[in-house]
């Protein structure tokens, strides 16, 4: 006797189809990670942007296209990667009690310094994109939509940030914000009058579904362990943790807190790699060293996944020189550094807080052995300290959610190809997260055909180079998909044409070498 499947459903998408509906084309995109540029620079340039609006353009007219969603996946701006948790000796997980005012100012600091001035060009064509669009390519509405990812979960914690992006990065005022959208922003995240003030900042939505694209997207963190954060029942709420996949029901209860709250991944972004990169600028700066390899490299440490690779990355250049006697007292100075913000990363007890109870052990060993190496001597405490990154990098292969594709029950656990949702008829899953660009297909009950579609990054990257070395590159992935009147001779009035399919770019450049070099400042 087969399950019975009660089926669930989505706030914000549409509960039928009109018939008559135009020619529509919707463009999605993830994981551009807008940053303050404090602790390297990562973005791709406003050229690249308004390339990309000229392809829109085209495509617009040669398809008729009269109305457009344009779906930006989550971790648009990074509150993250930035020097100023560092600078002000409060992180991401301390947000309340004697932290909370700090915090605060911490959070708005970032988001005008990333909207005003590092991409102000950006968030400039973004609002401008509707009526660009319409005058340029007859585009009668645009729909931008723009999704929380895991990046950017800080601005939730704080209304007049949020209220900040929406008004003057996405140019939309708080108060026109229909009450309808309110209450089912709302219905989404588990209190249909949680935004029931017309002065309160929504959350941005947690997924997009489209029956006319038969396409579902959300940012993917769900399915990450090291940044989601898993919750204990309790009081009479339920638990939830990532192995337990898709459970939008139990977010609601939990008010969707496994992805509001602090998780392990911050821990290294913020507390590890940032806090690095800013305190060893300090130190070159104490020391006047001025070496453009050395600052491009410590610049680029973000670039590198999973991050791990990064420090590993930094330990092969010292050792290098180390061996060739270069620079030993700028070597030592980066060395402490590295000891002291990996020793100070081991001493929060959050660190082990969000940790598993198998890394938590580990992380408490390492914690001893550094100490008892840093007192022999030697530089045993660094080569300890680069033979726990490789550990790491090891166990990082063996993350199912960081492989190269996807397994059909993996895929049957994306909602889009659930049976509690096979009444939308979604047929594509979008994802971000990983800045991997993958795709599959799967072959579902009731479904004609099932595409996953992972949008990699717009971002840079650096990549190894064959036998040795690095080299940096920009890594572009938009989705296209077309839900148009079907035109042809003979097809029946009503019928509709629908295909999808992406747009890969991977883009090398003198400019980028001249960064991997030392040798190119950016402008930001």
């Amino acid at each position: 006797m087969s399950k019975q499947i009660t089926p669930l459903n989505l706030e914000l998408v549409e509960k039928t189809l009109d018939p008559d509906r135009p020619n529509r084309l919707c463009i999605s995109l993830s994981d551009i990670h807008l940053t303050d540029g404090s602790v390297g620079f990562q973005n791709l340039g406003q050229h690249t942007w308004d390339a990309f609006y000229s392809g829109i353009v085209a495509r617009c007219k040669n398809y008729a296209i009269e109305e457009m969603d344009f779906i930006l996946d989550g971790d648009v701006v990074d509150m993250i990667r930035t020097d100023k948790w560092a600078i002000h000796g409060v992180y991401p997980w301390q947000r309340e009690g004697e932290y909370a005012e700090r915090f605060s100012s911490i959070v708005n600091e970032i988001i005008r310094d990333i909207v005003d001035d590092k991409h102000k060009e950006f968030f400039a064509w973004l609002r401008d994109l509707p009526q660009k669009l319409k005058d340029d390519a007859g585009v009668k509405k645009v729909n931008v939509v723009v999704l929380l990812g895991n990046h950017d979960k800080e601005l939730f914690c704080d209304q007049k940030a949020l209220g900040y992006f929406y008004e003057q990065g996405l140019g939309q005022k708080l108060e026109d914000i229909p009450q309808d959208y309110r209450r089912a922003i709302g219905r989404m995240y588990g209190d249909e009058s949680m935004f029931a003030n017309k002065n309160s900042a929504p959350y941005l939505p947690f997924y997009y579904g489209d029956r006319g694209f038969r396409f579902f997207t959300t940012h993917g963190q769900w399915r990450d362990k090291e940044n989601s954060r898993s919750v204990k029942p309790r009081s009479g709420l339920p638990g939830w943790s990532a192995k337990q996949g898709w459970q939008n029901e139990v977010w609601k209860k939990l008010k969707f807190s496994p992805f509001f709250l602090p998780c392990f991944g911050d821990t290294v972004a913020a507390g590890v790699l940032s806090t690095f990169i800013y305190k060893s600028h300090q130190k070159l700066d104490e020391l006047k060293c001025d070496d453009p390899r050395l600052r491009s490299i410590l610049n680029e440490l973000d670039l590198y996944r999973p991050t791990y690779k990064a420090l590993i990355r930094l330990l092969e250049e010292t050792k290098s020189r180390r061996k060739e006697k270069q620079d030993v007292d700028v070597i030592r100075a980066i060395e402490n550094t590295l000891y002291s913000c990996v020793i100070e990363w081991l001493g929060w007890g959050f660190t082990y807080q969000s940790s598993t109870w198998s890394r938590a052990l580990l992380l408490r060993v390492v914690k001893i052995k550094l100490k008892i190496m840093k007192a022999i001597g030697f530089s045993l405490e660094i080569k300890t300290i680069a033979a726990f990154l490789k550990l790491l990098n090891l166990f990082e292969r063996w993350n199912p959610y960081h492989k190269t594709g996807v397994s059909f029950k993996e895929m049957a656990g994306f909602p889009a190809f659930m049976p509690e949702y096979q009444h939308y008829g979604f047929q594509i899953h979008g994802e971000g997260h990983t800045h991997l660009p993958l795709e599959e297909e799967g072959n579902f009950p009731g479904q004609n055909s099932s595409t996953y579609i992972n949008f990699g990054t717009w971002r840079d990257q650096i990549v190894s180079r064959k036998k040795s070395g690095y080299r940096r590159r920009s890594v572009l992935r938009a989705l296209f998909i077309l839900d148009l009147k079907d035109t042809t001779d003979g097809v029946a009035a009503g019928s509709r044409s629908f295909n999808y399919y992406t747009d890969d770019i991977i883009h090398w450049s003198d400019k980028s070498d001249r960064f991997n070099l030392g040798a190119y400042q950016p402008h930001i």
